[in-house]
């Protein structure tokens, strides 16, 4: 039988037809990847000496997070995440601060617990530890740590060896300060003791500073007995760890006694009307010096681009959320940082497998909110678990602060020696 041209034709169209859609089906379309939660704790003071922080802190780690799910969550191998926040009081206590690991842990099912900057590591680390949970907190006082039996923790600010970079990075407004008093609550004392010699030695050598030392009991409110200490020693500035209250009472009963020492706070001033009440005028909270992470504002430690980008966004939300500015900045050194810690960990091991996680943070570099660190301190802590800081400072100036200087802390293992880099 003879086929015409015509018919050949449509043959021929009719098999290329069928070919096109047997490779189309056999091509199936990729499924998208479903978003998962991931599960973080907060442990942090919302009651107690040091709540203003704590309420301070949560609103922008939960913008943080928001933000991040609007973009599209965390890609982490092959899966992506959205990010929930679980909150818990500590009480700024050790006790509370275990339990409320507890909670986040069996109740919560969190990956990780951040954000800490209470006293109570030795009490939430082995609840950690046991659970395989990372712990991203602290240095410094309350903090007994151990290289084999606490494989989880890392230390996303270190908090003590804050202090002394903090100092000197306030005393190049001060060139004329020739003694200067380390103080706090007594806790703080046996976590220096080890480093007073070399510390204080260096101070002298390197930068003709006079150290001395007054520690005073947990829940002191009456300084002026320390204050008289001071003054006997020729102190002309302080540098304390204590929180925000007890460096506004302090500032607030030297001023009494007649003195205008600079006065320096390890931690973050939460605001400069509520601290110029505390201190009872603002001639009283003349001087003081607080810790001021705000990535904007460093002048000797560079901030990617990304992250000195998502500040600015955070910022934006904060004021379209509240109606006002963001002004405590305190978060982009301890919550909000300790998040993008965590963040850059998994998506550098590829999965929230902890023992991977904690093999990333092992000598890994990180661009965080803060600069970009290559965690150290195998010398101090027994493993390369410790973030850098910018130890950048701010100045009370009437009734706003501003940048006064910095002293960055590039390797914590350096920590008593400022000179290293």
């Amino acid at each position: 039988m003879r086929v015409s041209l015509h018919t050949r034709t449509g043959l021929v169209i009719l098999l290329g037809l069928v070919l096109l859609i047997t490779a189309c089906a056999q091509v199936a379309p990729q499924p998208v990847a479903t978003a998962q939660d991931l599960n973080l704790g907060c442990l942090m003071p919302f009651t107690g000496p040091a709540a203003e922080w704590g309420k301070l802190i949560r609103p922008q780690m939960d913008i943080y997070a928001d933000l991040i799910n609007e973009d599209g969550g965390i890609k982490v191998g092959d899966n992506v995440y959205k990010v929930k926040l679980f909150y818990v009081d500590d009480s700024y206590s050790p006790a509370p601060g275990a339990a409320g690991a507890r909670k986040l842990i069996y109740d919560n099912n969190v990956k990780a617990i951040l954000g800490y900057f209470s006293f109570g590591e030795s009490a939430v680390a082995p609840v950690t530890n046991a659970e395989k949970v990372i712990f991203i907190t602290r240095t410094g006082s309350g903090v007994v740590y151990d290289n084999v039996t606490n494989p989880y923790v890392v230390f996303g600010t270190p908090s003590s060896e804050n202090a002394l970079y903090q100092t000197l990075g306030a005393l190049t407004a001060f060139p004329e300060i020739k003694t200067i008093c380390s103080t706090g609550p007594a806790a703080a004392k046996m976590q220096a003791e080890s480093a007073f010699g070399e510390v204080d030695q260096m101070l002298l050598e390197k930068f003709g500073l006079k150290s001395v030392r007054v520690y005073y009991p947990e829940g002191t409110t009456n300084f002026t007995p320390y204050i008289a200490q001071m003054a006997e020693q020729g102190v002309q500035f302080i540098s304390s760890g204590g929180s925000s209250l007890e460096v506004a009472l302090l500032a607030k009963q030297r001023y009494a006694a007649g003195y205008k020492w600079p006065i320096t706070q390890t931690g973050t001033l939460t605001s400069v009307a509520l601290f110029n009440q505390l201190c009872g005028s603002p001639e009283a909270a003349e001087n003081i010096v607080s810790d001021r992470p705000a990535p904007w504002e460093f002048t000797k430690v560079k901030v990617s681009p990304a992250y000195l980008d998502m500040a600015q966004r955070i910022r934006d939300r904060f004021k379209q959320t509240y109606n006002q500015p963001l002004t405590y900045v305190g978060s982009f050194g301890w919550g909000i940082n300790h998040m993008a810690q965590y963040f850059e960990a998994i998506k550098k091991a590829g999965t929230l497998d902890p023992d991977k996680v904690m093999s990333a943070f092992r000598g890994g570099t990180f661009d965080t909110f803060m600069g970009t660190y290559t965690l150290s301190g195998d010398e101090v802590y027994g493993g390369k678990i410790v973030f850098g800081y910018p130890c950048s400072m701010g100045i009370i100036k009437g009734n706003e602060e501003v940048h006064l200087g910095e002293f960055p802390m590039m390797d914590v293992n350096n920590w008593n020696k400022p000179w290293v880099k």
